[in-house]
């Protein structure tokens, strides 16, 4: 059996019981003997007109789950670009320093070609059409910012 201090509810706990909550009827039974005991304030007529004065917090301010104020992040720094070709203006974080940024702004990048193993076997192998699927194994990637352009049919 356990006492609640605070509702004065009892619960007695049995076999049978362990397993299932009590019935409704039972848990009403017990609130609304308790009802006299505790009263929960109402909202009143004169009390319906009345606001809620909230306390006001700065703007710009974040507050955390503990209340207290978190410590401020600063902002990251958003760069903008044009692209040449397309005339489109971009957003980014990147600083204009960046190799990826640097082959925006200059509107191409320096490719570099690999072929692959299965290409070149292919290509000695079945000298004629060998070519062909040599040329359908490669990888073209920027040597300035690392992008994969084409990254072939076995890659």
């Amino acid at each position: 059996m356990i006492i609640d201090p605070q509702s004065k509810m009892v619960i007695k706990h049995s076999a049978e019981s362990a397993d299932s909550p009590p019935s409704y009827d039972y848990v009403a039974a017990q609130a609304t003997s308790n009802v006299g005991e505790r009263q929960l304030p109402l909202m009143n007529d004169k009390n319906a007109n009345q606001q809620v004065q909230l306390p006001s917090i700065p703007p710009n301010t974040v507050m955390a789950v503990h209340s207290r104020p978190a410590p401020m992040v600063q902002q990251p720094i958003v760069y903008h670009y044009q692209n040449p070709l397309t005339g489109e203006r971009i957003a980014s974080l990147l600083p204009p320093d960046h190799p990826e940024m640097i082959c925006l702004q200059q509107g191409a990048h320096v490719n570099e070609t690999k072929f692959g193993i299965l290409g070149i076997l292919a290509a000695i192998v079945w000298f004629p059409l060998g070519i062909g699927l040599c040329l359908l194994d490669r990888r073209v990637k920027c040597k300035r910012c690392g992008a994969v352009i084409d990254n072939g049919i076995c890659g």
